[in-house]
């Protein structure tokens, strides 16, 4: 059974109803076929990376954040269902039951659900949850956490009463809803921040389960928790899993044999095609689900470099690489990376435009821009990629061929992702070619890629147009209109900036075994659809 596009939870069923429960008859295989949920069980899954610790204002690895997110609760959360795209954020009420904006967009008022109360767990011990735990959390997260610029418009934060929490902004910023339900954006207790406990080591929320044990190498367990406020359609109580255990292997093949032989049940992270059909030649009834990757492979050229300081020569490298076929023969299908990346659907430029911007390779019109530039003979330049695996490697063995028609040499140079990074953020490349960091918002993309200083923004843009484009986004409160201001600025990048180079976005491969039900991946780090999931023995 294999499913590419939609997912049913709870928060749209609230919403639609009888709607979508007539439209899952319709649905292909397991995610239609199970009727009945059933409480109990347990499902182990892989996540291969380790968190350096648990403090989720220290850092935004996701090894942390995915394993964060079975405890933790957010104020609002992202909605999926049925007519829901991986990439598409639809609020759904978590902490918050409900919320209001002022017309001027300055003053959001979020209240909070009065049935909350922390886990069981020594030395909050299950108080209630209340605003002074938003507002010691937010505080400290504009006092130099990683989520301080999710929160960089926010000029006040006040809690009028226990179950209310007023923010007020220094200008509209019609972004802030997602940014709350960002995947960073844990709402912690007030203690984990007066010294009472050291959030680096315990782990205490209001979310699903109640992490037990953390043994590094092994395992982090969890168990369900009681007080969870989480409930179903129905009014089951959520989550219908007894325990969950998130294992660190870092191995692929031994990721890969652990699935097969069921010690992992549900898949995260890189797997290719051919290793998919040799997973399901024995496990053909597991759930095929698949979605279009929320990274992209991205070419960063320096204007610091002399040849690409002119526009004429990073469009013609632009126009050389012939992407849709690297896509085909080195990823076996995805999309064509853009500006803002195609996981994005309802953000990123219609796929006609996209194509006719990047993927539409003209080696001769290249050749011709390099001539008008002062390049006949093309020139040489230092490729550095950095080390994602064999299929990146492979992608900038193609560039550099691709480039090689046009008369450039690309001297490729590996070096792993720590040094690219710092290499980056430095300045000191000609090229650099990496994966992109998972972005939610087109406004990520845009204002890491392209604001002067901007942690992302390695081929120092500086253009006060596009500063001012990108500033003026963030306040259009009409969907319609944003959207169409967000592809004015694309095309505009591509038109004047030509740095970065989007080239591809995979497809993502997310199996689970056929005993695993309703498991529906969205973009979020955390798992956030893992509660409603169940398992049949």
């Amino acid at each position: 059974m294999t499913d590419r596009v939609f997912y049913a939870h709870r928060g749209f069923r609230h919403l639609m109803g009888a709607a979508v429960a007539s439209l899952a008859l319709a649905l292909p295989g397991a995610l239609a076929a199970q009727d009945s949920p059933q409480s109990g069980g347990m499902v182990r899954i892989n996540v291969h990376a380790e968190g350096p610790n648990f403090d989720p204002l220290a850092s935004t690895e996701f090894g942390k954040h995915s394993r964060l997110g079975l405890a933790l609760s957010k104020l609002i959360d992202w909605t999926t269902g049925p007519d829901i795209g991986y990439g598409q954020f639809v609020p759904e009420p978590s902490l918050a039951k409900s919320w209001e904006i002022s017309e001027d967009g300055l003053t959001y008022t979020l209240h909070l659900r009065e049935d909350v109360v922390w886990q069981d767990v020594a030395p909050v011990s299950g108080r209630p949850f209340t605003a002074e735990d938003v507002v010691a959390t937010f505080e400290a997260m504009r006092n130099g956490g990683v989520q301080e610029g999710l929160l960089a418009d926010v000029a006040e934060i006040t809690a009028p009463d226990d179950h209310t929490v007023v923010l007020r902004l220094n200008q509209r910023n019609v972004v802030l809803l997602q940014n709350l339900a960002h995947q960073n954006m844990w709402i912690l207790p007030k203690e984990a921040f007066d010294g009472t406990y050291d959030r680096n080591t315990t782990v205490i929320g209001t979310g699903p389960w109640i992490m037990t044990t953390n043994e590094p190498g092994v395992a982090t367990r969890y168990e369900r928790n009681p007080t969870y406020f989480g409930k179903a359609e129905d009014g089951t109580q959520l989550p219908y899993l007894d325990s969950v255990e998130i294992l660190p292997i870092t191995d692929l093949n031994a990721r890969i044999m652990a699935f097969r032989s069921g010690q992992v049940d549900i898949w995260f992270g890189p797997l290719n095609m051919t290793q998919m059909a040799a997973i399901q030649k024995q496990l053909p009834d597991l759930n095929d689900i698949r979605t279009v990757s929320n990274t992209q492979t991205e070419l960063y050229l320096n204007p610091a470099f002399e040849p690409f300081s002119d526009l004429r020569v990073r469009q013609a490298i632009n126009m050389a690489i012939d992407r849709q076929a690297l896509g085909e023969v080195i990823r076996g299908g995805g999309e064509l990376g853009g500006v803002v990346g195609p996981a994005l659907s309802a953000q990123t430029l219609p796929t006609d435009e996209r194509i006719a911007l990047y993927g539409t390779p003209d080696a001769e019109g290249a050749r011709a821009l390099l001539a008008e530039a002062g390049y006949p003979d093309g020139f040489s330049f230092e490729l550095t990629a950095l080390n994602y695996g064999e299929e990146f490697m492979r992608e900038a063995e193609w560039i550099q061929q691709d480039l090689a028609e046009i008369g450039v040499t690309a001297e490729l140079r590996m070096i792993d992702k720590l040094a690219g990074m710092t290499l980056g953020q430095e300045g000191g490349f000609e090229a650099l070619f990496l994966v992109m960091s998972p972005f939610a918002e087109a406004d990520e993309y845009l204002s890491t890629h392209y604001l002067p200083g901007a942690n992302r923004n390695y081929s120092k843009v500086d253009d006060p147009e596009l500063t001012a484009m990108i500033e003026e986004q963030r306040t259009i409160a009409d969907p319609e209109a944003r959207q169409q201001k967000l592809w004015e600025i694309q095309r505009y990048i591509a038109e004047n900036v030509q740095t970065t180079l989007p080239i591809w976005a995979s497809e993502l491969l997310h199996p689970s075994h056929a005993r695993v039900h309703d498991w529906r991946p969205m973009m979020p780090q955390g798992f956030p659809s893992l509660t409603e999931v169940w398992v049949s023995e």
